[in-house]
Parts: C-alpha cells; structure tokens; sequence
C-alpha cells in the first residue's frame, strides 16, 4: 500500500513540474552580433583635409629678377639670379586647410642690370663724358610678406592652391658692379669694355612694397606635413632708387628710376 501511495505522489510531482515548466515563457534567445567588418583604409591617403589653427613653414626659393626702367636713356639689360629663404607663418582661417591667412619673415636677394649713358671716372685712365656703362645691381631686404592661400581638398594627398599678397621689405645692404665700354684711341678698334669690382651702393630706397600672386601644387607626406612648390610672380610698386633727386644720372641730371619684376619657384614644408 505504501509503495502504490509513493508511486502516486511521485507520478503528480512529476506531472506538477511539467506543468509549470510549459507555462513558465522563456527568454528569447538572442543571436550574438556578428562583427561588422572594417572598412578599407586607402594607404594612400595620408591627409584627411582637417588642420590645426596654426602651422609654420620653411621655405627656400631661386627667383629671377629685372629691372623696369623709368629713366629716359636706361634700358633693360637682361636678368639675375637670386633667392628668398626663411619662415612662414600660417593661420588657418576655417575647419579645413583650405584658407590661411600667411606671414612669416624672410631674407632676400634681388637685383637687376642696366644700360645707360654717364659720366664716369676710372683713376688712370682717360674717359670722355657720355660712357656707355653696363651695371648690374643686388640689393638685400628683410622681407615681411603679408597675404591669403587658398588650397583644395586633398586628392590622393595632392592639393592644388593659389596665393597673393604683398611683400613688405627693408633694405640691409646694396652693391653695384660695372662695366664700361670706351675706345682705346687707336683707329679702326672696336670699343673695350672695362669692369670695375663690386662696390656698395647707397642710392637704393630703404623701403620697397611689391605684390605677388601665384599657384602651387602640395603633397602630403604624413597627416601633419606637406611638401610644396610654387610659382610666383612678383612686382614692385615702388622706386628702386632713393626719390627727391637723391640718385640721378650724373650727365643729364635725370632722376632715377626703375621697378622690378620676379619669378620665382618656391620650394617649401609646412608642418600641421
């Protein structure tokens, strides 16, 4: 009798935990996310457009520069060679390298030649008045550029800019070198020509303005450095020599005057 009664209250525990299992709702399961894979990363992209409010360059740049005369009797006699070098400032001006705001402090290196009728006097040796001279000038300037660039988007980390601006200079130093023509005195030779050694000159302006503009290709070489090249030109708006008949031509009485022109390529590294 026992075991029929232990056989029964086993059979209704069992029915009684069925049961309630059955009507107990379960948790949804809920399948593990799958890990979303990462997007491709473009190796070549090494700039992503975004820029700091402030950056500094380095840049060094091989100019050709002439003379515009202005004198009546001088003309053009062809081009130096010079350079620039020295520091910009960048101030980026919106979210992206797109619009800066460009100073900095630079020195440079300009000059140009000229050919002209003067009097001239060479220490032992007889010259008419009225000789042909040839002279070559170079002068020296602390230069404080003051301007806009304006950049693209990088595409394939190249960028396309423009620039302009002006150049505000001071004078450090000026020389001049001449050449003379003039006749030996026998008949039938042509004209010699006679150089004289470089010497300081003091009749350039201590001031000079010029304005520039130009465009320019960039590549970055990480996130936060590009490399740059240029082409700019250049062009005085003020006289080259001292004004107020400070410099004028020995002979004629002329004041003198002349404006300059330039290209130059300008080689530069910004660091972001």
């Amino acid at each position: 009798m026992t075991k029929h009664l232990f056989t029964v209250i086993l059979l209704i525990v069992s029915f009684s935990i069925s049961a309630y299992a059955q009507k107990t709702p379960r948790e949804p399961r809920h399948p593990r996310p799958h890990a979303q894979p990462e997007a491709p990363v473009d190796l070549l992209e090494k700039d992503d457009g975004y820029g700091a409010k402030l950056n500094i360059g380095i840049c060094f740049a091989p100019s050709f520069s002439w003379m515009y005369p202005g004198t009546a009797g001088y003309e053009r006699n062809g081009t130096t060679l010079h350079f620039h070098t020295g520091v910009n400032l960048n101030i980026n001006l919106t979210e992206r390298k797109n619009f800066y705001f460009t100073t900095g402090i630079l020195y440079e290196r300009l000059g140009g030649k000229l050919t002209y009728v003067d009097n001239v006097e060479i220490p032992g040796l007889i010259i008419t008045p009225g000789t042909t001279t040839n002279r070559t000038y170079t002068a020296q300037y602390m230069t404080i550029p003051v301007g806009v660039t304006l950049k693209t988007n990088p595409i394939h980390n190249f960028s396309f800019g423009g620039n302009i601006g002006l150049y505000n200079s001071f004078l450090i130093g000026a020389t001049n070198r001449d050449g003379y023509f003039f006749m030996s005195g026998q008949t039938g030779q042509e004209p010699e020509l006679w150089e004289r050694q470089k010497s300081k000159y003091d009749e350039c302006s201590l001031l000079k303005e010029a304005i520039y503009g130009g465009i320019g290709v960039e590549y970055s070489l990480t996130r936060s450095t590009r490399a740059s090249v240029y082409l700019n030109y250049a062009h005085t708006l003020t006289n080259f020599f001292k004004g107020r008949g400070q410099a004028v031509n020995s002979m004629t009485g002329e004041p003198l005057k002349a404006k300059m022109g330039c290209v130059e390529i300008v080689l530069g590294f910004n660091f972001f």
